[in-house]
């Protein structure tokens, strides 16, 4: 597959993520759900809709939910994620993430739409839902859907490079032989990126309190336990940092305390303000690595400083005044070489 040129380019590869991300799910749900359908008359009135770890039936449900479910979940994943990512695409921004998630958003409609609709048919002709067989078959079957429908859809969209300008060093600021200079920023993720961060939490600590609540197994409580713990700490740790440029270099700190991330004035090459787009270059908000050997800790789209390593790695930073820091460190670095 190679890229779209420039004449058809953005049309292009909007066409093709509406397809994958949209059209393709609604297609399958339609499928789903009309097969589900077929065989309602034939299904026991209540039927399974859990099985526990030995694949075995342990909760059931009214059947006409099946068809609901599968249209909420196989239909409703796919059009957030469709939701979320449009507007980045009709503003120009391109990446692999882009691509990735409309191809994320076609399997996770193939994986819903046939776990739903296998587990639905083979209770066809049961007396109850209670005498319905293990869930292996309908999952492998499920996770196979999804593995060949998202890498069709992968490759099925145009390859999308996110487009990087040449990086130019910052002009140094002026400074005099024993001046002291100082820059201090705060940077924080910008309010609708917190907000999705938050409610993801608070969504997967509902989850997670609901499963103690209704008796679940323990080692799937204490999982789910452990993982929205982390989570919450690192929310907690990466919403909001101190950046702040003198002559020991470049150091950015959480504002708790951790995480802490300090380049030091011997090992800055080059500094330069840049602009973020965090999806089409970073795959999104938070600490995050990049093509090019970057690391950034990407906060909101838009200017940065940037840093090139001795080493050939580059550190990124969301922040505003960014040039005015950038030139800074440049005055600070260019002092530096002058007195050795």
């Amino acid at each position: 597959m190679t890229n779209a040129t420039p004449a058809d380019g953005p049309d292009l590869v909007v066409r093709r993520f509406v397809l994958v991300a949209v059209w393709l799910p609604v297609a399958l749900v339609a499928i789903g759900v009309a097969v589900q359908l077929v065989l309602l008359p034939q299904v026991p009135a209540t039927v399974a809709v859990h099985w526990n770890a030995a694949g075995e039936a342990d909760r059931f449900a009214p059947a006409w939910t099946q068809p609901l479910m599968t249209v909420a979940l196989g239909l409703g994943i796919p059009l957030l994620i469709a939701l979320s990512t449009l507007p980045g695409l009709h503003r120009g921004e391109r990446g692999a993430t882009y691509r990735l998630l409309g191809a994320t958003a076609a399997a996770t409609s193939a994986l819903t739409t046939v776990a739903f609709t296998v587990t639905f048919a083979v209770q066809a002709g049961l007396d109850s839902g209670g005498d319905a067989p293990t869930v292996w078959v309908a999952l492998v079957a499920a996770v196979a859907a999804a593995a060949l429908v998202g890498i069709a859809a992968w490759f099925v969209q145009p390859r999308q490079h996110a487009a990087h300008a040449t990086t130019v060093p910052a002009t140094p600021l002026a400074l005099a032989a024993n001046e002291r200079a100082v820059w201090v920023r705060a940077a924080a993720m910008n309010t609708g990126g917190a907000i999705v961060v938050v409610v993801s939490v608070l969504v997967l600590a509902v989850v997670a309190a609901s499963v103690w609540l209704t008796g679940a197994e323990t080692t799937t409580a204490w999982v789910l336990t452990g993982v929205t713990a982390l989570l919450v700490a690192f929310t907690a740790t990466t919403l909001a940092f101190h950046v702040r440029v003198d002559d020991t270099g470049l150091h950015v700190d959480s504002v708790l305390g951790i995480p802490r991330f300090h380049v030091p004035l011997s090992d800055v090459v080059s500094a330069a303000r840049v602009d973020v787009n965090p999806m089409g270059e970073f795959g999104g908000w938070g600490l995050r690595l990049s093509t090019g050997r970057r690391f950034g800790v990407v906060l909101r789209a838009g200017e940065a400083i940037e840093v090139l390593r001795g080493s050939g790695k580059r550190f990124v930073v969301t922040v505003d005044d960014a040039g005015t820091g950038a030139a800074l460190l440049e005055a600070l670095v260019a002092r530096a070489a002058a007195r050795s």
